[in-house]
């Protein structure tokens, strides 16, 4: 696939390398060629704060260059970009670049996207500020570089640190004009009640269908039991209890429990630390393969656009099964409005 613009990423040895990880992820499959400069102490980082390997994170990106590597192409106003992000930024990189220190490839490649006139985005990852990372902040931004700490937007309602790190990555891609689809735009201030005058709920909330992940429970031919953790995607519908779509092997248990019999449970729930933060939906139904064609397609693709790495697992994606899940049975747990709180609702 030829692309028709170059971003170049920078990733130093900051806490919240995934940050950098997740750009990368995201823009697999885009029109936007990736140019990835790793630095010494990112590499340590990401041994450190993730399960990643540093040749898979390098896999990510279209080209990638050695951060000593003064005479790389990069280094060059000449070698065209649309822009350059670092992702996250280190106070040490934050003030070679408020000083037009270029010492390294990283820190040059920065310095020519500021010469040239180019957008160039510092994700400075530090808390708390004191006065000297204030004004390197300021003496950055006089030279043209846009400030954007990883602050998270709550109005989102985040439920797991994988939205928080989606939403934080979508907002920096669209500051960069590059249009996706893992963060939520404002819409607007909305009603905070889920209930419908005659007591049921309206809806699955947002925030719930915003988790990665959901549980999935299905029966074998035996009799027994088996619960499992997929990823999953819903479709325009699901807020009132539409369709989630999610893949699994045929061969899987839950595979062929659903084989034999295609009734099914499914939680939404996020990780809590007190009684009273259990909140969740809870939802029995049944699931179906998925039949091949533009019904699949559609669904393949409200898959990516929740799970955007999954681009460059289509063919193994393909030899696997998704699934669509439909429930006829729907009930919301709140410990927020009462202890034991349960709304109840059905549908055909």
């Amino acid at each position: 696939m030829t692309k028709d613009r170059r971003l170049i990423v920078g990733i130093t040895g900051s806490s919240g390398v995934i940050l950098g990880i997740r750009l990368l992820q995201a823009l697999q499959d885009s029109q936007v060629e990736t140019h990835l400069v790793v630095s010494p102490a990112a590499r340590l980082t990401i041994q450190q704060e993730t399960r990643w390997k540093i040749d898979d994170v390098l896999a990510l990106a279209d080209v990638t260059y050695n951060y000593h590597d003064l005479g790389a192409r990069i280094a060059s106003g000449s070698f065209t970009t649309q822009a350059m992000v670092v992702i996250p930024c280190s106070i040490k990189t934050l003030s070679a670049v408020a000083n037009s220190l270029a010492g390294d490839l990283l820190t040059r490649a920065a310095d020519v996207t500021l010469k040239e006139g180019r957008p160039l985005l510092l994700v400075v990852r530090e808390a708390p500020f004191h006065r000297g990372h204030i004004r390197l902040m300021d003496l950055a931004a006089a030279a043209g570089a846009v400030i954007f700490p990883p602050v998270p937007a709550f109005y989102t309602h985040p439920l797991s640190v994988d939205a928080l790190i989606n939403n934080m990555v979508g907002r920096v891609l669209a500051r960069l004009g590059i249009e996706n689809s893992l963060y939520q735009q404002w819409q607007g201030i909305t009603p905070v009640e889920t209930v419908t005058p005659g007591g049921q709920p309206a809806r699955i909330p947002p925030e719930l269908l915003a988790l990665p992940s959901m549980t999935l429970a299905t029966v074998g031919a035996d009799g027994a039991p088996h619960a499992a953790s997929v990823y999953f995607a819903a479709d325009a519908g699901a807020e009132g209890g539409g369709r989630l779509y999610f893949f699994s092997s045929a061969g899987s248990q839950h595979g062929c429990d659903l084989a034999n019999n295609p009734a099914a449970a499914v939680t939404l729930a996020p990780l809590v630390e007190g009684w009273r933060e259990i909140y969740g939906m809870q939802m029995r139904g049944a699931a179906h393969p998925v039949p091949a064609g533009a019904q699949w397609e559609a669904a393949f693709q409200l898959y990516l656009a929740r799970f955007p790495f999954a681009a460059s697992l289509k063919e193994e994606l393909a030899r696997n099964t998704l699934y669509v899940f439909t429930p006829t049975w729907l009930r919301l747990v709140d410990n927020w409005r009462g202890f034991g709180f349960k709304e109840e609702w059905t549908q055909a």
